[in-house]
């Protein structure tokens, strides 16, 4: 079962267990095929707990979650939502392993030029990072008590249909809509990671037998100029437009930096990214002319 199953993110795992013939479910707060509609933060625990006992899940992908909104939306959907489905998973599907899609926000930023691993200290910046951490800090505590749970802590996602709430998605709108980049400081390094990897990552986890760790991160092992980026796609417009760089500006703000560790994840699945920045904002653009 996959909650969150229209997400960026979400869609992607979705489209790539359908590729290797996996049997799944996805559940979605947004209506429409091919998706149940299923709201985690606000659903009754009852109707929650009668979808899992009728698919009795092997594996349970958790794909919800808020990257904006007021402090009460994202404690819902960061943290609310994983506490219902941990609930419901334990008491309907004990033995299915449950696999939560956190983030680097958790970690706030490194030591420039340091790769964060999993047993680097835990200091979120903001509303987001403090919840992301608080729903993560649930699983892992499920972990310790017996459960087959696993928190995967993935950097900056982007890549081909990247929301306007990503790095590379502001940009590419930006680009689109105005001719300008206005998305605030890019004087931050990220480690930016394809989407297609992430799914990839994630499906590994899903469907390994392996005992695994806690937590694993994922990520491109590489951190990149977020300027750098933004620079790469105005060359890919062909297009004239000008950078705003406004500090102060609500924008891509936070950490300085932030780069994975992904020796761990390597080591116990043999996973590592495929695509490389270049090719994945390449894709992003070629996506964006074709629709």
């Amino acid at each position: 079962m996959v909650f969150g199953a229209s997400g960026f993110l979400g869609a992607r795992i979705c489209a790539l267990l359908a590729d290797r013939g996996v049997e799944y479910r996805g559940l979605s707060r947004n209506r429409g095929e091919p998706h149940l509609r299923c709201d985690l933060a606000t659903m009754h625990s009852y109707a929650l707990e009668t979808q899992i006992g009728l698919y009795k899940p092997t594996v349970v992908i958790n794909a919800v979650g808020a990257t904006t909104g007021d402090s009460a939306e994202l404690v819902a959907a960061n943290v609310t939502a994983v506490e219902a489905l941990l609930t419901a998973t334990r008491d309907n599907a004990g033995h299915a392993r449950f696999v939560q899609l956190g983030s680097a926000a958790e970690y706030g930023g490194g030591s420039h030029g340091a790769s964060q691993s999993e047993g680097s200290a835990l200091r979120p910046t903001g509303p987001y990072g403090l919840t992301k951490l608080a729903g993560s800090e649930l699983v892992t505590r499920a972990q310790r008590n017996g459960a087959d749970a696993v928190v995967l802590r993935i950097f900056d996602v982007h890549g081909p249909g990247s929301p306007a709430t990503t790095v590379t998605g502001r940009v590419i709108e930006d680009l689109r809509d105005r001719q300008q980049i206005d998305v605030g400081s890019l004087d931050v390094w990220r480690d930016f990671v394809d989407v297609r990897d992430a799914a990839e990552a994630v499906v590994s986890v899903a469907l390994t037998d392996t005992k695994l760790p806690a937590v694993l991160n994922v990520g491109s092992g590489r951190a990149t100029l977020a300027r750098d980026v933004a620079g790469q796609l105005f060359e890919l417009s062909g297009q004239p437009a000008r950078i705003i760089d406004d500090p102060m500006q609500d924008g891509v703000l936070g950490a300085p930096w932030q780069q994975a560790d992904i020796g761990l994840i390597g080591e116990r699945l043999g996973w590592s990214p495929k695509i490389a920045l270049e090719q994945s904002l390449a894709d992003s653009w070629a996506e964006l002319r074709a629709d």
